[in-house]
């Protein structure tokens, strides 16, 4: 098992080996110090994304980086079924992300970022797959993924994103999500539930995370989630480069941002900043057993 003695703030979802961090990426880490975040997970999106994420070093000695293997469900189409040895390609790239933990054991602490989502994108449908034949897809390569995180013992990071566009009370991708994962525990990366979701996800081992989206003016219900989900079930993230806050709002995000979300919900709560940032960053190292 990992040990830490981390202090300081915790961004449990950010991509820091996207190409917009190369020219500044050690002032985007110093940036993140500066503002108190001390720790970040990089989350895989594919097999060789969890790869690069695992060997991601800092260059910071007062950042610790982790890093999660997984399949985002964005990918799905490329493990369709109209040739017959295309399913071994699952269960191939499924093997090759239990060898980047295998080999990484102290670093690679998550499985994720997987889920369900159905904001359908033409450009996940390359071969003009429906969006219900890709929600079968999802579910094929969200399953696999739930098998290898119950194998290794490891939370799993679940993305999941409702289609509400026609229909506001839409929660069939959450409802599906905890449904499979019932018997597991993890994150709720990006949380997004509306409240009989947030009402049915308290009853799991999950923790909710919120990123920049939390500060967006129209996101009421997710300021009314926080209100209901108690301190010890929140942590915190960015997303970066995506979801910046509020305050930054169509630049690019980065882990810095942390401590602004941080601040959102000390607000909403009532609370000090200090004790969110204490009480964030305890729910982080228990569910992760990082405790020193």
């Amino acid at each position: 098992m990992p040990k830490s003695n981390i202090t300081g703030l915790v961004d449990t979802h950010s991509h820091l080996f996207w190409d917009t961090f190369k020219e500044d990426y050690d002032e985007t880490i110093s940036r993140a110090v500066e503002a108190g975040v001390r720790t970040a997970i990089n989350v895989g999106v594919d097999v060789e994304i969890s790869r690069v994420a695992a060997g991601l070093e800092s260059n910071n000695p007062e950042m610790k980086f982790y890093s999660s293997i997984g399949i985002h469900p964005h990918e799905a189409y490329r493990y369709r079924d109209t040739e017959y040895e295309i399913g071994d390609k699952l269960v191939s790239d499924i093997a090759a992300l239990e060898e980047i933990y295998n080999s990484n054991p102290g670093k690679v602490i998550g499985v994720g970022e997987c889920g369900l989502d159905s904001l359908f994108n033409p450009k996940y449908a390359p071969d003009g797959e429906s969006m219900e034949e890709l929600m079968e897809l999802q579910r094929k390569l969200f399953r696999a993924q739930i098998k290898l995180a119950k194998k290794l013992d490891l939370p799993i990071l679940i993305h999941c994103r409702d289609d509400r566009g026609k229909n506001p009370e839409n929660s069939q991708c959450w409802r599906e999500a905890l449904e499979m994962t019932s018997d597991h525990y993890g994150i709720l990366h990006c949380y997004s539930g509306l409240m009989p979701t947030t009402l049915k996800a308290l009853d799991t081992k999950f923790l909710f995370s919120f990123a920049g989206n939390l500060t967006y003016p129209r996101n009421d219900y997710l300021k009314e989630a926080v209100k209901v989900i108690p301190l010890s079930r929140i942590v915190l993230e960015t997303d970066c480069p995506f979801l910046p806050p509020q305050s930054i709002r169509g630049k690019r995000n980065e882990p810095s941002s942390v401590k602004e979300i941080a601040e959102f919900i000390a607000g909403i709560k009532g609370v000090t900043f200090d004790e969110v940032a204490r009480q964030t960053t305890e729910n982080f190292l228990r569910l992760f057993k990082l405790q020193s």
